[in-house]
């Protein structure tokens, strides 16, 4: 197969060389899931080595059966296919995810199935049972779209921060708690707080990891590895924490007091699971937090975009926080954490923007899409980036 300069393969060796038709490769051109990228001087359709990656990730995801407009719903927070190991990851524990469903489908059937063979009389409770385990069938769309999204809102600041020592890192760092000791930690998201600081827990830490999101914790196990037998899991809701009193030295609440909806009835949630003289840490952020973030989507929100997602956090932040918690702990203290973006890829940008709740790629037209993409270009070309505040840190309390 001869290959075009820059490796661009044209539409009959793409297709040849990824065994589809070319009817499929226009039918998906036709509906967006699938442009090529780049047109010859005829405006013939030129594909990438890249595509083929976008390729696999559309076929992967039909294999399991989605349809086409779910997989469009999915691929469209991808504006950067680089991250090729993550992507599989992704795809390879949603593929889990289906076949345990659908292992489950087959056991109810069975069920319902020996009941007729055994008595010739139907169970009713079983075979609605068969309705019942179908219909629990869990969004993979939704679980897709939240690792994809937190992915891209962590990626900005590793990348991008102009502290180098990291938020997680200067975090834990800055934990101070005995050395024996039972920890709790309320939202733990993907582990990330654990995986970065891993060789730097002592023997004798008893660490619970609970989130309210059972596919959270899912990506706490994966991303701990075999790392992960170190930990308790458990699903927890921080308003009603599924454990006995005075159970923990510690509490951590790593940014994510702000998504409770009462924040004062898990505050005294987590004062009950405290032991007496036990520690709490809880980090938000202040309300000037990418701020200019939030101006660049003022730009563009007639386009469907919208920074009101940023309104969340209002109910804890570094602003009003220091009274909420100090109402039920002493000797609260707070401290910030000195950092900020200088941002230096466009789609790193556009990527966290519609990370966010509320902007979704697939309202904002092709053409607008551009437009946004060409000012971010424009004004990192001739500022050689994009600065974008940060106002992160935490508040210590003791019980």
């Amino acid at each position: 197969m001869n290959k075009l300069k820059k490796d661009l393969f044209t539409i009959g060796q793409f297709a040849k060389k990824a065994g589809v038709t070319l009817r499929t490769l226009r039918y998906y051109d036709k509906i967006g899931l699938l442009k090529p990228s780049d047109h010859n001087e005829l405006g013939h359709r030129l594909y990438t080595l890249e595509d083929f990656g976008k390729l696999q990730k559309i076929l992967t995801l039909k294999f399991i059966g989605l349809s086409l407009e779910d997989i469009d719903n999915i691929i469209k927070y991808d504006f950067d296919d680089k991250d090729l190991k993550k992507s599989l990851e992704i795809q390879k524990d949603i593929i889990k995810e289906k076949v345990k469903h659908m292992k489950s489908v087959i056991k109810a059937i069975e069920e319902a199935e020996n009941m007729l063979d055994y008595k010739n009389q139907m169970n009713w409770d079983k075979f609605l049972n068969i309705i019942n385990v179908i219909n629990s069938d869990k969004s993979w769309i939704d679980q897709y779209e939240n690792a994809s999204n937190l992915r891209a809102r962590i990626k900005i600041h590793e990348n991008f921060s102009t502290n180098k020592e990291g938020w997680m890192n200067w975090f834990f760092n800055n934990l101070h708690i005995p050395k024996e000791c039972n920890i709790l930690e309320l939202g733990c998201g993907d582990g990330s707080l654990w995986v970065k600081n891993y060789k730097k827990i002592p023997d004798k830490w008893n660490i619970t990891l609970t989130d309210f999101s059972e596919g959270m914790l899912k990506d706490a196990k994966r991303n701990l590895g075999k790392d992960s037998a170190r930990f308790k899991f458990k699903i927890v809701d921080a308003q009603n924490i599924s454990f006995e009193d005075f159970k923990f030295d510690v509490v951590i609440a790593n940014h994510m007091l702000y998504h409770v909806k009462d924040i004062k009835k898990a505050l005294k949630e987590i004062k009950r699971v405290l032991k007496p003289k036990g520690y709490f840490f809880a980090s938000t952020i202040g309300k000037n937090h990418m701020k200019e973030m939030r101006n660049i989507i003022s730009k563009f929100s007639k386009d469907g975009l919208t920074s009101k997602s940023w309104n969340n956090t209002e109910g804890f932040q570094l602003e009003n926080g220091f009274k909420k918690v100090s109402n039920l702990f002493k000797e609260v203290q707070l401290k910030r954490y000195n950092d900020n973006l200088f941002v230096t890829d466009s789609v790193a940008i556009m990527d966290y923007i519609f990370s966010m709740p509320g902007n979704n790629r697939k309202k904002v037209s092709i053409s607008n899409l551009r437009d946004i993409k060409n000012y971010l270009d424009y004004e990192i070309e001739n500022n050689k980036g994009i600065y974008i505040t940060k106002d992160t840190g935490f508040f210590k309390g003791r019980k």
